[in-house]
């Protein structure tokens, strides 16, 4: 079998339990030929896979009793918990048994345990989350960090910004991608010093088509292509975008169900309702979030991911994967690196 179709999903760590994991790889093997391998309590992994009518995929199981759940420290039970399905997801990938892992468990643990099995891509000091967002005209932006690093210094950001150029350019064939520190105006003078020495930095990379601060309001105009911040403001824009969709959503039918005329210029306009929410604004259609800045592939779910969204991320480990994606980041972090290692006091 080859390495490069197959990924480790950590079966145990999102909220909808382990059913949705495995009707997740096995949709995503019935549609995309993409081998998972199951990893978690083997006894239970088994028996979704019959009752789901996947036994005879090739899809592997791989036995792991403890699970880290959302409530712990990350860093504690990553040391506590060696056996538990993350850990053992990450070893996988450490001894090239497969290209990937995924999670939709703990990310705080999935940070920590990458950094401590696999390593950072050298001159990187954090990786970062790297979500999709809706953006103008159809095509996603990149949201980075989206929910990895609380608190964040310039040079991080300044990190954030070449490597979500970087994933933007491949992902999405973008000659130059715009990339924006989000900020609360669009003023050199706005921001925090952290954002205004970042931006100091950042004018000074060529590599990167730096186009100053955004705001809020502009992330999904089409007006950039990379928002970068902290994970705790990306955290906060990620959930709150996705809440306001449902919200839209759930209003558009609830008055579309009020009288016969609403009920049937709901019914015309349902094919296109269905292709703006469930291919452009549902979460679930680009599945999971890469964790840029690891030596290897590690990709992030939202905790309440379904299975359409983990389908949805084995598609994009495999396409990260087969773009090489970790290998041309750390190759353009070399050619840029007298401005990555500065010290820290020149940013």
């Amino acid at each position: 079998m080859e390495q490069h179709s197959k990924f480790a999903v950590d079966a145990m760590g999102g909220d909808r339990g382990s059913l949705v994991q495995v009707e997740g790889a096995i949709l995503a093997f019935k549609e995309f030929g993409i081998r998972s391998v199951l990893v978690g309590r083997a006894e239970e992994l088994r028996a979704h896979l019959e009752y789901l009518g996947g036994s005879e995929y090739p899809l592997e199981i791989v036995d792991a009793l403890q699970v880290i759940s959302m409530e712990e420290s990350p860093s504690k039970a990553v040391r506590r918990k060696p056996d538990s399905s993350l850990c053992v997801s990450y070893r996988m990938l450490e001894q090239g048994l497969v290209s990937g892992v995924l999670s939709s468990g703990n990310s705080g643990a999935m940070m920590a345990a990458g950094k401590l099995s696999i390593g950072l891509i050298p001159g990187i000091e954090r990786p970062a989350i790297a979500s999709l967002l809706p953006g103008g005209g159809g095509s996603p932006n990149v949201l980075l960090d989206s929910g990895a690093n609380i608190d964040c210094n310039a040079k991080n950001l300044v990190q954030f910004a070449v490597m979500g150029s970087i994933y933007s350019s491949v992902l999405f064939s973008l000659d130059a991608p715009r990339v924006a520190l989000l900020s609360n105006g669009e003023e050199s003078t706005k921001g925090t010093d952290i954002l205004r020495a970042a931006s100091h930095e950042l004018k000074k990379i060529s590599a990167v088509n730096f186009i100053g601060y955004v705001e809020g309001g502009q992330i999904s105009s089409g007006a950039v292509d990379v928002v970068v911040c902290d994970g705790f403001v990306g955290n906060i824009v990620l959930k709150t975008l996705e809440g306001n969709v449902r919200v839209i959503f759930d209003e558009l039918i609830r008055h579309g169900s009020e009288g016969i005329f609403s009920r049937l210029g709901l019914f015309i306009a349902q094919r296109a309702l269905r292709k703006v929410f469930l291919e452009h604004f549902d979460s679930s259609s680009y599945g999971g979030a890469p964790l840029l800045g690891l030596r290897k592939l590690a990709v992030v779910l939202h905790g309440a991911a379904d299975a359409r969204a983990v389908k949805s991320a084995l598609r994009v480990a495999k396409d990260f994967s087969e773009k090489q994606m970790t290998e041309q980041i750390a190759s353009a972090l070399l050619r840029i690196e007298d401005v990555l290692i500065a010290d820290e006091e020149d940013i």
